[in-house]
């Protein structure tokens, strides 16, 4: 089957012409072959000011049927689909679901258990708000985590002055931990301001608002999903599951075509249902 194409032809203004009854006109392609279908229109008189405008094509049409064999002719191995599950597996972190996985479909993970086991355990530090435990099993692990990472190191700080530090020892910790970090990256020195803000802030009777965020346990969390993230990265060059990029992709594309061509598109990612595409004339 090919692809059907509407052009219309020309458009003559409605201040100039001299309206009579009549149908739209098409022009389809099929197969390379063109059939015109012409709908009879009575004579109509137009005088020289009248003017005559030139669309622009419009777009192609493709039917529900064409793009259904388009779909039947792609070729996805089931060795494929097996690792893109065995790397949601490994990166959302079902350690039991990966090892079945293993054993049912023969796909070796990407990372072995004890890395997802290890990775689990420093993520439940983080999230408890154990963030000594935590620097103790990165530094068993991944130590480069600790060194490099901002955020984690931003808690750490905000833990220390829960639990008391003095502001001397506060201003040594940020000079040594904190401050090499930004001076590679300048993205971080808001963050550092505003956790600086923390030392002359806690005794006062209402907090500012950018300030009470830092020191809310939620923030045990955020910093749990960016080590989660550089960890991943470490190990499997993404922070996020390969399914992800995938439908990232997928809505991309699909904008890029909007542009060009009416097609049946997929307007309920989770279920994958596509949009229906009839002809533009009517079923004998």
């Amino acid at each position: 089957m090919a692809d059907y194409e509407i052009d219309v032809i020309i458009e003559i203004e409605e201040d100039y012409m001299n309206e009579e009854e009549g149908e739209i006109q098409y022009v389809v392609d099929e197969g390379g072959e063109e059939n015109q279908v012409e709908a009879e229109n009575e004579e109509t008189q137009i005088s020289e000011n009248e003017e005559i405008v030139i669309l622009e094509p419009t777009k192609k049409l493709i039917m529900s049927d064409v793009w259904e064999q388009y779909l039947r002719t792609a070729e996805i191995r089931k060795e494929d689909m097996n690792r893109l599950v065995m790397n949601f597996l490994v990166v959302e972190g079902y350690l039991e679901a990966v090892e079945k996985f293993q054993k049912e479909s023969g796909t070796k993970p990407e990372v072995d258990s004890a890395s997802i086991s290890d990775r689990l355990a420093v993520l439940e530090a983080i999230e408890s708000g154990n963030l000594d435990d935590a620097v103790e099993k990165l530094n068993a692990t991944n130590p480069e985590i600790l060194k490099t990472n901002f955020f984690l190191n931003q808690q750490r700080f905000i833990e220390r002055i829960r639990m008391g530090m003095t502001d001397e020892e506060a201003l040594e910790f940020a000079e040594k931990e904190l401050k090499p970090l930004v001076e590679q990256s300048q993205a971080f020195l808001e963050e550092l301001e505003k956790t600086m803000a923390i030392l002359c802030c806690l005794d006062l009777p209402n907090i500012p608002e950018a300030v009470r965020e830092l020191l809310d346990n939620s923030r045990w969390f955020k910093t749990a999903a960016e080590v989660n993230a550089a960890i991943l990265t470490s190990q499997t060059g993404l922070k996020c599951p390969k399914l992800l990029h995938l439908l990232k992709m997928l809505i991309w594309t699909q904008n890029q075509l909007d542009e060009k061509v009416e097609y049946p598109r997929m307007s309920v990612l989770p279920t994958g249902q596509f949009t229906v595409i009839n002809p533009p004339w009517p079923s004998e």
